[in-house]
Order: C-alpha cells, then structure tokens, then sequence
C-alpha cells in the first residue's frame, strides 16, 4: 500500500514537472514576442514607409513629365510635419522621429534617429543642420553622416548652415537680447557676439567668412528693419543700414555681393555697405518669395480678383516683369543654373524664362504643396508622400 501511494506521488510530481516546464517555456516565448514586438514598433518609421510603397503603381519616367517609377511614392510616417531637403544630391526627409536620406531614385541610403522636440531642417551645399527649435541641441550632418551633435547653454531661437559647414545660431541670453554663435565644420565654437537687438533673420555672406544680420527698431512708433553686416574675425559692425520701412522676412546674398532683402510689404536691392539700389512695394498680399544667385521671384496674391501674380526680378533690372494667373499657385522657386523659375499650379508645373514667357508645362495632379529641384527632377510634396517628376529645363 505504501509503495502504491509514494508511485501515485511520483507520477504527481513528473506531472508537475510538465507542467512548470510548459508555463516557463510559454512564459519565455511570451516575453520574447514581446521584446521583438517593442523593438519592430520602435523601428517602425523605417518599415512603415516601405511597407506602404508595396504594390504602388506607376508610368515610366520620361521627358514629358510623367510620373517615375522606382522607389515611389515615398510614404512620409507621421503626416504633414515633415521637412524636405537637398544635400550633394540627394534628398532629405525629416520627420518628428527620423532624419532619412534618398537617392533620387527613392532608396533608403541612411535612417537616423533623433529625439529633438521641433526639429527643424536647413540646408546648404553638402551639408544639414538640424536643430531643435526652443531647445539647446543640434547637429551638422552630410549625405555620409553625422559630423558632430552639440548642446549650447541657451535656447536656439533658430539657426543657419553654410555651404562650407559653418553653422550659425541664435540664442536666447539673460545678458542681452540674443547671442550669436558661429561654429565651424569640426563642431569648434570660432565667434559669439552677444547682440543688443534682437535678430529676426540672417544669412551668411558669400564666402561664409561673415553674415548679414537684421534686427527691428521701433521708430515713431512704426516697426523698422536694420540690416547689419558682421565679420566673424571682429566684434564691431562692418555697417548698419538706415532703419527701413519694411519688416525683412529673409535676407540673401547675391553673386555682386549685394543683398536682396524679402519684406512683408516691400523689398528691395542692397549694396554691400547698406545703401539700397532699388525698392519693389507690393501691390498685394506677399504669399512666397525666393532668390538665387542676383534673380529673386515672388509670389502676390490679390483676395479681391482671386488672383495669384508671380513677379521676377533680374539683378540691377529697374522693372520686374510678372505673370498673373487666375488660378491658384502652390510653389514659386527660382532656378539659379539657367536664371529660369518654376511655377507650381493646381495641376501643372510650368517653366518661365526672364521675361516670363512660359518655356515648358508638365501635368501634375493637385496632391502637393510645393516642391524640390535635384537635377532633372522634380520632388513634389504632399500631405504624407513624396512623388518625382522628371522635369528637364
């Protein structure tokens, strides 16, 4: 009897046994899903957008502006936040999460992850600068990689790169009004100015060894915009200019080295040395402007007519020449290689020459907002994709 009751005891035990063996082994598939599943859902701005390409449909590229195939559309997680940009030919997206850099084929070349609250985007030549808006970090990085990541003591109010890596920061301070900073492409710290206005814009100057600076003042009562030119070798102004009535949204420098300065209800060409040469007062609402090179473009639009009005300036050309449509226009850029402009309508892109005679059109659907140049194509923009044009000038 007692042998039967310690088998019985036995058997219960083995049984047991199973049973704890089943439940840690479920238990350690259990844990391992889930670590797996964390780690597919952290990464998942690098799947996500490839996984929505799957089974997209396109024509072949070709020289009338069909859309091409290949990588696209490029599916942007996260919606209409995003930043797009060009460096050594390549493209950039930035998202709230990753900073992805594309052939202009569409493949995935480099995925970096960042963690900067309002990061924004700036480019120039074979160099990016992203910083966090309203915080203390940024970072330089090139279509290979990161240069180099920082944290300043202050809040970036907002910054600018050069084509030779130079980046340029604007800070908060509680000894003055904002701090300028200018670091080179190793990442060294090599000027700070400490400014007694605050800066609303600015832009180096041609051979990055300065920058054009503007504050506001008020004058009368009325807001004022003083341009200011600095050297980042001396501490003293080169010169200021006589406050202007205009409030500068952008200021650019040109291959004469003068500036074009982009207002709110004007603008106007200006001479190193801060004499202006010529103002251009709108007759509309200001909605977009660009420059390149000594030519500018704006886009105006009048509320009343319903109309959009792209005006082109050429250097020292007294006159601008214009072109006005009755339909909407999403994207004025100018082209610096032949001095030409790209218009970016409702369901077409069009080319104007100088005088603003259109030179060539292409069909495009009303998906996007804006677009990019890199070569022969043309990036479009929309709410969460990115498409491409082969667009020949």
């Amino acid at each position: 009897m007692k042998k039967q009751k310690e088998g019985a005891a036995d058997i219960y035990a083995v049984r047991r046994q199973k049973r704890l063996r089943k439940i840690v082994r479920r238990s350690v598939i259990f844990i391992v899903l889930a670590m797996l599943l964390l780690l597919v859902y952290q990464r998942r701005n690098s799947w996500i957008p490839k996984l929505e390409t799957i089974g997209s449909k396109h024509q072949s590229g070709r020289n009338d502006g069909a859309l091409s195939d290949g990588e696209f559309p490029l599916m942007v997680y996260g919606g209409n936040g995003y930043q797009s940009g060009t460096v050594d030919g390549s493209l950039l997206v930035l998202s709230d999460t990753y900073l992805h850099i594309y052939d202009t084929a569409g493949r995935l070349e480099s995925a970096r992850q960042h963690t900067y609250g309002s990061a924004m985007l700036k480019t120039a030549g074979d160099f990016a600068l992203i910083y966090e808006s309203g915080g203390t970090r940024f970072r330089l990085e090139t279509a290979v990689n990161t240069r180099y990541e920082h944290t300043v003591p202050d809040s970036i109010i907002f910054g600018r790169v050069a084509s030779d890596g130079k980046v340029l920061l604007v800070t908060a301070s509680d000894e003055c009004a904002c701090k300028l900073l200018v670091f080179n492409e190793k990442g060294q710290q090599v000027y700070e100015r400490s400014c007694v206005e605050d800066l609303v814009t600015v832009s180096f100057n041609s051979d990055s060894s300065g920058c054009y600076a503007v504050s506001l003042r008020v004058q009368n009562g009325i807001m004022k915009s003083v341009v200011h030119a600095y050297s980042f070798t001396e501490k003293a102004d080169l010169w200021s200019s006589q406050p202007l009535d205009m409030l500068v949204i952008s200021v650019y420098n040109t291959n004469e080295g003068d500036l074009f300065l982009l207002g709110d209800t004007a603008c106007c060409y200006m001479a190193d040395g801060g004499t202006v040469k010529n103002t251009y007062t709108y007759p509309d609402t200001l909605v977009q402007g660009d420059s390149a090179g000594s030519q500018a473009v704006l886009l105006l639009h009048n509320d009343e007519k319903r109309t959009d009005t792209v005006v082109i300036f050429n250097g020292d050309a007294g006159k601008p020449v214009t072109r006005t449509y009755d339909k909407t226009v999403k994207c004025v850029r100018m082209m610096p290689e032949d001095h030409s402009v790209i218009v970016q309508l409702r369901s077409e892109v069009q080319t104007l020459r100088a005088d603003a005679s259109v030179s060539k059109t292409a069909e495009i659907t009303d998906s996007y907002d804006s677009f990019l140049k890199i070569g022969s194509y043309l990036f479009l923009n929309g709410y969460d994709r990115i498409d491409r044009l082969e667009y020949r000038n």
